[in-house]
């Protein structure tokens, strides 16, 4: 889950490339070499599982002409918990917030500057469907722990 966090810490900061040593076990030298993303066997750890289903949601094929805002503030926001705003090329927005904690939660309110007709939420640990949608609203309430999740905001006017 630390993981997922360092991968939208570096992007937000405007990384263009974050590397993560190993990616499968090695068997080859003695030592603390059981941090892969993929054991020996090439079977997956959870972070390779946490990796594919955050990179499957956040999947786009399009091109995104303009970047578009999303007015939104974070009440009550922990200096712990980050969000980034991303832009999908039919105009849906995703917002990925994530709480750095490794212990405890935080309770958060994203409020929207307009109506969102639909908010989907994933939750990556879960699985690449929507853990919650809600419809016709101006702010979620959030719980968050240690790892991030994906919230599509659809048509907010």
């Amino acid at each position: 889950m630390n993981l997922l966090n360092l991968y939208f810490a570096q992007f937000k900061r405007g990384y263009a490339y974050t590397s993560v040593y190993l990616l499968r076990d090695r068997t080859d030298e003695a030592g603390n070499q059981s941090f892969g993303f993929f054991r020996p066997d090439y079977s997956p750890r959870k972070a390779a599982t946490y990796l594919h289903n955050v990179t499957t949601i956040l999947a786009d094929e399009g091109t995104v002409a303009t970047s578009g805002t999303l007015d939104y503030t974070i009440a009550d926001q922990p200096p712990t918990v980050h969000d980034l705003l991303l832009r999908r090329s039919d105009g849906t927005f995703q917002l990925v917030v994530w709480d750095e904690r490794l212990n405890d939660q935080d309770q958060v309110t994203v409020r929207l500057g307009a109506t969102a007709t639909s908010i989907s939420i994933y939750d990556p640990t879960v699985g690449t469907d929507p853990v919650r949608t809600v419809k016709n609203t101006t702010s979620l309430d959030l719980l968050l722990s240690d790892h991030p999740i994906v919230i599509e905001i659809s048509s907010a006017r």
